[in-house]
């Protein structure tokens, strides 16, 4: 069978761009994309029947005590539907009324039983436990109690480390080789819908989506499937060198397939549906690092244990270990486990669950649940369930996620052949993986399909044909995209039709770009944009050739010409939105210094299936100084101050790019990496040639290398380093290298916030930019900081550098010289003497959106437009949008 990688990228609106990836990221702008994709499902559903909905709250008490009993079962008579209580004997329901009796249990307690009338909605009530009598487990006895926890002489605690020395000999991973057939299917669905809806005119046409109407398992919360993934694999595992594979032989997918094609989706649920090791010290979700439960020496200092009951469970004598946070708002985990009543202390289920407490947006609930059983002397995965219930608003309109993963045909100890592991792609799809028929998923499907899921497909293709869903759906791919498909062009982006500065005065554009409807291999591109303050047209336009399939597939694969005519402020370099559009039009400080640029642009780039990358560049550029810019100099011979009206360079590049296992989210025109723990490595040269039209002869290569790095409860620190040294011999200072910027007033990550642009100039640097976000580490432990879920975040970054003397204007009169303000104070120095440091303290999270950051410029504070506050040099606010789960 043919194969190849799985290039791990979405693609919102089934539009993909033919540019290489850029190094940095921007996490936030993921997840509104993801969150996009959440949206854009639910806006058509809006009206979906509330099945006999009630809200039960109330807590479960010791009748002679009255002291609360933490994680009593709180259920419908004669189901499995309902809830458990917290750590102070609280609990709330919110669903289906299941049965008109709810009970409460507790081991060691007698059941108490209440009946609900059935006309009211909403209950409060107590259930006061009387004492069954203690029972004895392996001549100890039992008493779940949240007072006084101690760890040492504590039997769960024991019992927990006996767990733990036995996970080596219980894991399938203590053998040279194993593998195993996966089967995966992953659920998406509405809930929290409101019964007013449906009858309302606007969803008259959608009718026909209440036949599948379910209730949920997680809440018994009624809900509409919408989306379903099916996936069939085999997974290979060696021991030595570590490694493991899964091959995906087929995947069968109900597409929104003119806004999110089959392979895009695959890529969102693998972010939302992250495999989760109950064994591994740390547990990814979210893009948050939770301690596990088994997690050594961490879990024992997050975790309190406590043994409440014993069990005979699908054959086996097992013992029930709860765990919960020490600390009720730090992101962790509360559940329980069966452990094996022998010598053994094999895991044989486990159910993770998060406190409403716990700093997460979104989410209102959240359950994994694993289970094991024997084969051989091991114990293996063979049910792997996820369920999530989130939204915007804790009674709106949601989604509840789900995930169940069954395993089988365990092999241990087969030598599996090195083919099998080579690359460094973990995940590789077969070509024909999207194309396999009902035959092919009758054979693999561990697990029939429901009446219910099995026609999701047909509710998909239906929905599409609606026009309500149609119109609907198309706004939000405008308002979220930026572009607008008209016929075989996309008209965008709308973000850059209006924009100013105080060169060109207002800014008008119109823009667009070919897609597959006009040819699979070649696309077109162009704009038009007149400034009505100096008069003047601009303009772009550039074709692409693909030699794949289509200029959309993957790995990419491609040669494109362009030519722009364009101003562009000097020192300003943006990632993943246009330089002109209205937001960045407002800055602070001056912003009359532009250059009008002529730019002759051939590239071709080479794609792997491995995420190794090459970018071959030829670009021929001719600048013109504008507004208050200028190329000043003296004259060698006469001393006299001129002026070029122009400056002219033609360069070659090449650069190489390695992202191991990256996943991406693909706008129109960039590649946002998702956050993986693996490195990235950039490595770029550029050169100007004097025998090929440029003014100038000069080499630049640079280095980057980015990180991340998962701290669990303390947060993540991202970690971004770049090296770099140019070669030359008089170039102007503006071809050397000229630090990223901002003189906005938006906090923007990875650039320098309160440097001007052009503010320094050196042809050798070195910079380091941290930043750690603590996920509300401190803020958790501060009551009413804690309720308002907000994050802190801290940051640091300097660059350090220096400029030869051949190239320095200070040293050089016949160069071109720094530009200098009104007072002839110099507006570009060197890094000669120390560093350019930036440190910021910041919030965010505030109302799940906004960041707020108080940044502090440490020193050059004698410079030119440095800010003030507070009396305070170098000191300003800034801030920005950040959207995470």
């Amino acid at each position: 069978m043919s194969e190849k990688k799985s290039r791990r990228h979405v693609s919102f609106f089934g539009q993909k761009t033919n540019y290489p990836t850029l190094n940095h990221s921007i996490m936030d702008y993921r997840n509104k994309q993801i969150l996009f994709f959440l949206f854009l499902l639910a806006l058509p559903f809006g009206g979906l029947l509330a099945q006999n909905r009630i809200v039960v709250k109330g807590k479960v008490v010791d009748a002679k005590t009255q002291e609360p009993l933490p994680f009593a079962s709180v259920f419908f008579k004669g189901t499995t539907t309902g809830t458990e209580t917290d750590l102070d004997g609280l609990f709330e329901y919110s669903g289906r009324r299941a049965s008109d009796t709810l009970a409460a249990a507790f081991m060691g307690y007698e059941t108490q039983f209440i009946v609900l009338p059935p006309d009211v909605k909403t209950h409060e009530v107590t259930f006061a436990l009387e004492e069954a009598g203690g029972f004895n487990l392996q001549e100890v006895v039992i008493k779940t109690s949240r007072k006084g926890y101690k760890r040492k002489g504590n039997p769960a605690v024991q019992l927990w480390r006996n767990v733990l020395a036995h996970v080596d000999e219980n894991r399938p991973q203590r053998y040279d080789f194993y593998d195993y057939e996966k089967y995966e299917k992953i659920e998406l669905a509405l809930n929290n819908v409101d019964e007013k809806m449906k009858k309302k005119r606007a969803f008259k046409n959608f009718q026909f989506l209440f036949e599948y109407v379910d209730t949920s398992d997680l809440n018994g919360k009624p809900t509409l499937p919408v989306f379903i993934r099916e996936t069939a694999s085999h997974v290979y595992y060696r021991k030595d060198p570590e490694a493991i594979k899964e091959y995906r032989s087929g995947i069968k997918v109900s597409g929104l397939d003119d806004y999110l094609d089959k392979e895009d989706f695959t890529v969102v649920a693998d972010y939302l549906y992250q495999d989760v090791d109950i064994y591994a010290d740390k547990i990814l979700v979210f893009d948050k690092q939770f301690p596990s439960p088994l997690g050594g020496f961490v879990a024992n200092h997050t975790y309190r244990f406590y043994i409440t009951d014993t069990l005979n469970y699908n054959g086996n004598d097992v013992i029930r270990l709860d765990f919960v946070p020490a600390s009720k708002g730090d992101i962790a985990f509360e559940g329980y486990m069966y452990v094996k009543a022998d010598s053994s202390y094999a895991v044989v289920k486990a159910e993770l669950g998060v406190n409403p407490r716990v700093n997460l947006n979104f989410v209102n609930d959240l359950k994994f649940v694993q289970e094991f059983h024997q084969v051989g002397d091991v114990w293996v995965l063979n049910k792997d369930e996820i369920a999530i219930d989130f939204s915007p608003r804790k009674k709106g309109l949601g989604f509840l996620a789900s995930r169940s993963v069954l395993y089988d045909e365990h092999r241990f100890n087969e030598p599996i052949a090195d083919e099998k592991f080579k690359g460094t792609e973990n995940v590789i799809e077969a070509e024909d993986a999207y194309a396999k028929g009902d035959d092919f998923w009758s054979t693999v499907r561990q697990e029939a399909l429901s009446p219910t899921e099995s026609g999701i497909y047909e509710m998909i293709d239906t929905l599409q044909k609606v026009p309500t869903f149609r119109a609907i759906a198309n706004v939000g791919r405008l308002l979220f995209s930026g572009y607008q498909p008209v016929g075989p062009v996309d008209i965008g982006p709308v973000g850059a039709f209006y924009s100013f500065n105080a060169v060109e005065g207002f800014r008008g554009r119109l823009g667009g770009q070919t897609n597959l409807n006009f040819h699979p291999k070649i696309r077109l591109e162009g704009y038009g944009v007149y400034g009505f303050g100096d008069k003047r047209w601009k303009y772009a336009g550039g074709i692409m050739y693909s030699f794949r399939k289509n200029f959309e597939e993957n790995p990419r694969h491609y040669l494109r010409f362009a030519y722009q005519h364009e101003t562009k402020f000097v020192g300003q370099q943006l990632k993943f939105v246009a330089e002109n559009n209205f937001f960045l039009s407002f800055k602070r400080g001056d912003d009359t210094r532009m250059m009008l640029l002529d730019s002759y642009l051939g590239e071709y780039f080479l794609e792997f299936d491995n995420n190794l990358s090459f970018l071959t560049t030829y670009n021929h550029v001719v600048r013109n100084p504008i507004g208050n810019f200028a190329f000043d100099f003296y004259d060698k011979e006469t001393g006299e101050p001129a002026s070029l009206s122009k400056v002219t360079t033609t360069e070659l590049g090449f650069k190489a790019r390695f992202a191991p296992n990256e996943q991406y989210i693909q706008t129109k025109n960039y590649r946002i990496p998702i956050y993986n723990k693996y490195p990235t490595f950039e490595l770029e040269y550029k050169g100007g040639f004097k025998n090929l039209g440029s003014d100038y002869d000069y080499h630049r290569l640079t280095l980057k290398i980015f990180k991340r790095f998962f701290l669990s409860v303390l947060g993540t620190t991202r970690l971004e380093l770049e090296g770099g040294r140019i070669w030359a011999d008089g170039a102007p200072y503006f071809l050397l290298h000229l630090p990223q910027a901002n003189q906005t007033y938006a906090y923007r990550t990875g650039y320098f916030n309160l440097m001007n642009y052009m503010e320094f100039a050196s042809d050798k640097w070195g910079i380091v930019n941290i930043e750690h976000a603590f996920e509300g580490f401190f803020f958790n432990k501060i009551p009413l900081l804690k309720r308002l879920k907000l994050r802190e975040v801290a940051t640091f970054r300097a660059i350090y550098g220096g400029l030869d003397d051949r190239n320095n204007p200070n040293k050089n009169p016949e160069l071109i010289q720094f530009l200098e303000t009104n007072d002839g104070r110099k507006i570009t120095y060197t890094l000669e003497g120390q560093p350019y440091m930036e440190a910021s303290v910041g919030v965010y999270n505030i109302f799940k959106l906004l960041r707020v950051d108080l940044v502090q410029r440490l020193n050059y504070l004698d410079q030119p437009n440095v800010p003030t506050m507070f009396n305070v040099k170098g000191l300003a606010f800034r801030v920005g949008a950040k959207v995470q789960f």
